[in-house]
Protein backbone atom coordinates (compact mmCIF):
# COMPACT_ATOMS: atom_id res chain seq x y z
CA UNK A 1 0.00 0.00 0.00
CA UNK A 2 2.72 2.22 0.90
CA UNK A 3 4.15 2.38 -2.64
CA UNK A 4 0.57 3.44 -4.67
CA UNK A 5 1.37 7.18 -3.47
CA UNK A 6 4.39 7.03 -5.04
CA UNK A 7 3.43 5.10 -8.04
CA UNK A 8 0.92 8.09 -8.51
CA UNK A 9 3.01 10.77 -7.90
CA UNK A 10 5.49 9.42 -10.70
CA UNK A 11 2.72 9.29 -12.74
CA UNK A 12 1.39 13.33 -12.04
CA UNK A 13 5.09 14.20 -12.52
CA UNK A 14 4.93 12.41 -16.11
CA UNK A 15 1.88 13.99 -17.02
CA UNK A 16 2.56 17.46 -15.89
CA UNK A 17 6.03 17.67 -18.05
CA UNK A 18 4.17 16.46 -21.11
CA UNK A 19 1.97 19.32 -20.47
CA UNK A 20 4.78 21.57 -20.69
CA UNK A 21 6.37 19.93 -23.63
CA UNK A 22 3.08 20.46 -25.33
CA UNK A 23 3.07 24.04 -24.66
CA UNK A 24 6.86 24.42 -26.03
CA UNK A 25 7.38 25.35 -29.48
CA UNK A 26 8.34 22.13 -31.02
CA UNK A 27 6.27 22.42 -34.51
CA UNK A 28 9.84 21.95 -36.37
CA UNK A 29 11.02 19.18 -34.80
CA UNK A 30 7.44 17.58 -35.13
CA UNK A 31 6.94 18.38 -39.02
CA UNK A 32 11.10 16.49 -39.28
CA UNK A 33 10.49 13.43 -37.34
CA UNK A 34 7.09 12.36 -35.26
CA UNK A 35 8.51 9.51 -33.52
CA UNK A 36 11.52 11.37 -32.57
CA UNK A 37 9.45 13.83 -30.66
CA UNK A 38 7.09 11.22 -29.30
CA UNK A 39 10.38 9.31 -28.13
CA UNK A 40 11.69 13.23 -26.37
CA UNK A 41 8.68 13.56 -24.88
CA UNK A 42 8.66 10.37 -23.38
CA UNK A 43 12.34 10.37 -22.12
CA UNK A 44 12.03 13.94 -20.48
CA UNK A 45 8.88 12.66 -19.15
CA UNK A 46 10.33 9.88 -17.39
CA UNK A 47 13.57 11.37 -16.27
CA UNK A 48 12.02 14.63 -14.72
CA UNK A 49 9.62 11.85 -12.75
CA UNK A 50 12.96 10.16 -12.14
CA UNK A 51 14.26 13.45 -10.85
CA UNK A 52 11.27 14.31 -8.72
CA UNK A 53 11.40 10.87 -6.65
CA UNK A 54 14.76 11.29 -6.43
CA UNK A 55 15.33 14.52 -4.71
CA UNK A 56 15.86 15.19 -1.11
CA UNK A 57 13.98 18.42 -0.98
CA UNK A 58 11.75 20.29 -3.19
CA UNK A 59 11.30 24.24 -3.94
CA UNK A 60 8.47 25.46 -6.20
CA UNK A 61 8.92 28.65 -7.94
CA UNK A 62 5.56 30.06 -9.37
CA UNK A 63 4.67 33.29 -10.81
CA UNK A 64 1.96 34.89 -12.92
CA UNK A 65 0.85 31.72 -15.24
CA UNK A 66 -0.73 30.45 -11.97
CA UNK A 67 -2.94 32.87 -11.55
CA UNK A 68 -3.87 33.42 -14.99
CA UNK A 69 -4.45 29.65 -14.80
CA UNK A 70 -7.16 30.51 -11.64
CA UNK A 71 -9.32 32.53 -13.93
CA UNK A 72 -7.29 35.99 -13.19
CA UNK A 73 -6.48 38.73 -14.99
CA UNK A 74 -2.90 40.24 -15.53
CA UNK A 75 -1.43 43.07 -13.22
CA UNK A 76 -2.47 45.16 -16.86
CA UNK A 77 -5.90 44.19 -17.47
CA UNK A 78 -6.54 45.21 -13.49
CA UNK A 79 -4.37 48.28 -13.80
CA UNK A 80 -7.45 49.74 -16.53
CA UNK A 81 -9.71 49.89 -13.70
CA UNK A 82 -8.06 53.16 -12.27
CA UNK A 83 -8.68 56.69 -12.91
CA UNK A 84 -6.71 58.57 -15.13
CA UNK A 85 -4.93 60.66 -11.43
CA UNK A 86 -3.07 57.17 -10.79
CA UNK A 87 -1.61 57.84 -14.28
CA UNK A 88 -0.35 61.11 -13.22
CA UNK A 89 0.75 59.51 -10.07
CA UNK A 90 3.01 56.90 -11.93
CA UNK A 91 3.86 58.55 -15.34
CA UNK A 92 7.26 58.07 -16.90
CA UNK A 93 8.30 61.37 -18.55
CA UNK A 94 7.17 64.47 -18.90
CA UNK A 95 6.61 67.77 -16.67
CA UNK A 96 3.16 65.93 -15.50
CA UNK A 97 4.48 63.03 -15.54
CA UNK A 98 1.93 61.35 -18.07
CA UNK A 99 3.05 62.64 -21.98
CA UNK A 100 3.92 58.84 -23.03
CA UNK A 101 1.91 56.99 -20.20
CA UNK A 102 0.23 54.14 -21.74
CA UNK A 103 -1.67 52.97 -18.78
CA UNK A 104 -1.87 53.26 -14.92
CA UNK A 105 1.44 51.07 -13.76
CA UNK A 106 0.84 48.99 -11.02
CA UNK A 107 3.51 50.55 -9.08
CA UNK A 108 1.63 53.21 -8.95
CA UNK A 109 -1.92 52.07 -8.21
CA UNK A 110 -0.62 50.15 -5.22
CA UNK A 111 1.07 52.84 -3.80
CA UNK A 112 0.71 54.73 -0.96
CA UNK A 113 0.55 58.15 -2.89
CA UNK A 114 -1.86 57.02 -4.49
CA UNK A 115 -4.41 56.20 -1.64
CA UNK A 116 -3.95 59.74 -0.19
CA UNK A 117 -4.54 61.55 -3.90
CA UNK A 118 -7.26 59.39 -5.34
CA UNK A 119 -8.32 56.90 -2.66
CA UNK A 120 -11.09 56.18 -5.41
CA UNK A 121 -8.65 54.79 -8.00
CA UNK A 122 -6.64 52.45 -5.10
CA UNK A 123 -9.77 51.10 -4.08
CA UNK A 124 -11.31 50.26 -7.70
CA UNK A 125 -7.55 48.56 -8.39
CA UNK A 126 -7.21 46.88 -4.93
CA UNK A 127 -10.56 45.46 -4.91
CA UNK A 128 -11.59 44.40 -7.96
CA UNK A 129 -8.04 42.38 -8.13
CA UNK A 130 -9.43 41.23 -4.61
CA UNK A 131 -12.84 40.16 -5.66
CA UNK A 132 -11.06 38.17 -8.29
CA UNK A 133 -9.30 35.96 -6.11
CA UNK A 134 -11.61 35.46 -3.98
CA UNK A 135 -13.40 33.92 -6.94
CA UNK A 136 -10.40 32.14 -8.53
CA UNK A 137 -10.87 28.44 -9.54
CA UNK A 138 -8.68 25.39 -7.96
CA UNK A 139 -6.76 24.32 -10.76
CA UNK A 140 -4.66 20.90 -11.80
CA UNK A 141 -0.96 22.49 -11.39
CA UNK A 142 -1.73 23.42 -7.38
CA UNK A 143 -3.56 19.56 -6.98
CA UNK A 144 -0.31 18.44 -8.71
CA UNK A 145 2.49 20.18 -6.68
CA UNK A 146 0.36 19.79 -3.64
CA UNK A 147 0.46 16.05 -4.41
CA UNK A 148 3.63 16.19 -4.81
CA UNK A 149 4.46 17.73 -1.77
CA UNK A 150 2.38 15.72 0.38
CA UNK A 151 3.52 12.38 -1.32
CA UNK A 152 7.13 12.94 -1.92
CA UNK A 153 8.54 15.59 0.32
CA UNK A 154 6.47 15.55 3.31
CA UNK A 155 8.32 16.16 7.07
CA UNK A 156 9.13 19.81 6.03
CA UNK A 157 10.92 19.29 2.93
CA UNK A 158 8.80 21.05 0.39
CA UNK A 159 8.91 24.95 -0.40
CA UNK A 160 7.28 27.59 -2.43
CA UNK A 161 8.56 30.85 -3.43
CA UNK A 162 5.79 33.07 -5.66
CA UNK A 163 5.85 36.48 -7.01
CA UNK A 164 1.61 36.11 -7.06
CA UNK A 165 -0.09 37.95 -4.48
CA UNK A 166 -3.33 36.03 -4.63
CA UNK A 167 -2.64 34.28 -1.71
CA UNK A 168 -3.51 30.89 -4.08
CA UNK A 169 -0.69 28.50 -2.45
CA UNK A 170 -1.79 29.41 1.20
CA UNK A 171 -5.59 28.68 0.45
CA UNK A 172 -4.62 25.16 -1.42
CA UNK A 173 -3.03 24.36 1.81
CA UNK A 174 0.73 24.86 1.28
CA UNK A 175 3.45 24.89 3.34
CA UNK A 176 6.80 27.15 3.95
CA UNK A 177 5.31 29.57 1.21
CA UNK A 178 7.46 32.30 0.72
CA UNK A 179 5.28 35.63 -1.18
CA UNK A 180 8.23 37.75 -2.25
CA UNK A 181 6.03 40.71 -3.96
CA UNK A 182 3.52 40.31 0.11
CA UNK A 183 -0.05 39.71 -0.56
CA UNK A 184 -3.49 41.13 -1.80
CA UNK A 185 -5.17 38.92 0.90
CA UNK A 186 -3.76 40.68 4.18
CA UNK A 187 -4.55 43.76 4.95
CA UNK A 188 -4.09 47.02 7.32
CA UNK A 189 -6.00 49.92 7.85
CA UNK A 190 -4.29 53.69 7.22
CA UNK A 191 -5.12 55.00 10.85
CA UNK A 192 -3.36 52.15 13.70
CA UNK A 193 -6.25 49.96 14.87
CA UNK A 194 -4.79 47.31 16.04
CA UNK A 195 -1.71 45.83 16.14
CA UNK A 196 -2.31 43.04 13.12
CA UNK A 197 -3.12 42.39 9.77
CA UNK A 198 -6.39 41.41 8.78
CA UNK A 199 -5.88 38.30 7.37
CA UNK A 200 -9.04 37.96 4.38
CA UNK A 201 -8.23 34.08 3.99
CA UNK A 202 -10.06 33.62 7.07
CA UNK A 203 -13.18 34.83 5.17
CA UNK A 204 -13.45 33.40 2.38
CA UNK A 205 -17.22 34.55 1.76
CA UNK A 206 -16.46 38.18 2.11
CA UNK A 207 -16.44 40.82 -1.09
CA UNK A 208 -16.24 44.46 -1.36
CA UNK A 209 -19.49 45.62 -2.15
CA UNK A 210 -17.77 47.92 -5.05
CA UNK A 211 -15.12 47.26 -7.27
CA UNK A 212 -14.78 49.89 -9.88
CA UNK A 213 -16.35 52.68 -7.82
CA UNK A 214 -14.20 55.22 -9.68
CA UNK A 215 -15.43 54.16 -12.81
CA UNK A 216 -19.09 54.00 -12.00
CA UNK A 217 -18.76 57.42 -10.22
CA UNK A 218 -17.61 58.93 -13.62
CA UNK A 219 -20.27 57.20 -15.51
CA UNK A 220 -22.50 58.89 -13.32
CA UNK A 221 -21.43 62.13 -13.53
CA UNK A 222 -21.81 62.00 -17.71
CA UNK A 223 -25.27 61.10 -17.29
CA UNK A 224 -25.88 63.77 -14.99
CA UNK A 225 -23.84 66.39 -17.08
CA UNK A 226 -26.30 68.60 -18.97
CA UNK A 227 -26.59 67.80 -22.68
CA UNK A 228 -25.54 70.38 -25.35
CA UNK A 229 -28.87 71.61 -26.47
CA UNK A 230 -29.57 72.18 -22.26
CA UNK A 231 -26.64 73.82 -22.21
CA UNK A 232 -27.13 76.18 -24.92
CA UNK A 233 -31.25 76.91 -24.04
CA UNK A 234 -29.81 77.92 -20.43
CA UNK A 235 -27.16 80.54 -21.87
CA UNK A 236 -30.30 81.95 -23.95
CA UNK A 237 -31.99 81.98 -20.94
CA UNK A 238 -29.61 84.22 -19.25
CA UNK A 239 -29.01 86.28 -22.07
CA UNK A 240 -32.51 86.86 -22.34
CA UNK A 241 -32.72 87.77 -18.42
CA UNK A 242 -29.70 90.16 -18.85
CA UNK A 243 -31.00 92.29 -21.70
Amino acid sequence: MAAEPWAGAHASAAAAVSVALEAADLTALAEADSTLLDGLREDRCESAARLLLQADFMLCATGAGMSVGCGMSTYRTYSSTGEESAARVGGSSGDDGDSDYAGPLYEALASAETLRLDPASFHAFMCSFFNDAQEARRTAGYRTLRAWQDCLFSSGRAFTFTSNVDGMHLREGFARVFECHGSKMRWQCSKPCRDEVWDLLLYPSFRFPSARPAKRRRLQEQDEAPSAEDSGAAAEGAAAEGA
